[in-house]
């Protein structure tokens, strides 16, 4: 049920959220939650270690299961697997390791409730990323998909969701 829940706010993650409220930017990891700081780490471990079968125990763990993709696969981790460009699914942990070792977006605020998205990038317009954004923007797309990116008004490349409470909400790309 969470990911439907969900799913609003990452469909709408692109043009929508680059024109909404101001995002805060987060450059310290000692500065978010706990919980959340716990389940970055979890994933930065597992991305590492290369056995993307090590995200199936952050899931069971946690007992939900993140969005992975807006058509709600039974097996995410089956799914990233198939979607890296490699049998053993290391593209898809690089990717994953180079988002969450970018800084965060807070999103929401702490009476609403908050969420935690990498990389920051992937909350900002992309029209107007500065000098030093486009070279963050470099390490994790080609020239020629942060101008896909710019063209469609928004990040449609992966990007990780974390909640307030430490729950791996999501690690998707698309619009």
């Amino acid at each position: 049920m969470r990911g439907f829940f969900l799913l609003p706010l990452l469909i709408g993650a692109g043009a929508a959220l680059a024109q909404g409220p101001e995002v805060r930017i987060g450059e310290d990891p000692a500065e978010l939650p706990p919980a959340v700081q716990e389940t970055r780490a979890a994933l930065i471990e597992v991305a590492r270690s290369g056995d993307i079968e090590g995200l199936r125990a952050i899931i069971e763990a946690q007992g939900s299961t993140p969005t992975v993709s807006f058509g709600l696969p039974d097996d995410p981790v089956g799914y990233l697997k198939e979607t890296a460009g490699d049998e053993a699914g290391r593209e898809i942990l690089a990717i994953l390791l180079n988002a969450l070792e970018m800084p965060h977006a807070v999103l929401g605020n702490e009476t609403e409730g908050q969420s935690f998205a990498w990389p920051y990038l992937s909350q900002l317009d992309p029209t107007e990323l500065t000098p030093e954004q486009e070279v963050d923007a470099y390490r994790l797309v080609s020239v020629e998909e942060l101008q896909g990116i710019r063209d469609f008004g928004g990040w449609i490349h992966w990007r990780v969701f974390i909640g307030p409470d430490g729950e791996w909400q999501a690690f998707v790309a698309g619009d």
